[in-house]
């Protein structure tokens, strides 16, 4: 359930909208350096594979998630998620990351998975939303500034408590090819994906 201020999340399809520009001013705040500019954001929307949605009540836009969907394997990949800064510390990104568990079939019809890369963190914070990490694999982020360790992690619409080294496999190439623009040849990728064990342990 949502708070009583949270009343309702909507997907963005008017890019020029007021609601767009105040989902953008948050995104901007919160991700100074990683935010994509807001042409390439709109580019990327009217490409179909991102969504993005707001959370808001009367006083306006709370809070925003852009998520990408996947379609071979099919799942559906957070990619940002931020509340405005004076509305920090209410459960409203909480419950807006609820939403999009609740919802994943209508996001992305046929997904199992909802994934994300996240640092050490905000682990705390997604758990609690039943999100596990993926055990021992070795996930690098293809950073601007360099490889980053991060945590693959997954919410799982079936609860299994395990995933096979090809499922996990193909996730990552997926996100290498859909969110990072990399070729299944790319070196880094290369460097740990026939690391992923046999079978990957949900923590």
């Amino acid at each position: 359930m949502l708070p009583a201020h949270l009343m309702q999340v909507t997907r963005i399809t008017q890019y020029y909208s007021r609601r767009f520009r105040a989902a953008m001013q948050i995104y901007r705040v919160e991700f100074p350096d990683t935010a994509f500019p807001t042409s390439r954001t709109r580019a990327l929307l009217k490409a179909g594979s991102y969504q993005l949605l707001v959370a808001e009540d009367e006083s306006g836009v709370l809070a925003m998630a852009l998520v990408w969907v996947c379609r071979r394997p099919t799942f559906l990949h957070l990619d940002y998620i931020a509340v405005r800064k004076e509305e920090k510390g209410r459960g409203i990104g909480t419950a807006l990351y609820r939403w999009l568990i609740d919802h994943l079939q209508e996001l992305a019809p046929g997904a199992r998975l909802l994934t994300l890369e996240v640092d050490d963190e905000l682990l705390g914070f997604y758990r609690r939303s039943s999100t596990k990490v993926l055990q021992n694999v070795p996930y690098m982020f293809p950073a601007q500034q360099g490889p980053l360790p991060l945590n693959l992690m997954v919410h799982d619409r079936l609860g299994r408590k395990t995933l096979n080294r090809a499922l996990v496999q193909a996730i990552i190439r997926g996100l290498y090819r859909g969110i990072h623009n990399r070729g299944s040849d790319d070196a880094l990728l290369c460097s740990f994906i026939a690391r992923v064990p046999r079978q990957v342990v949900l923590v």
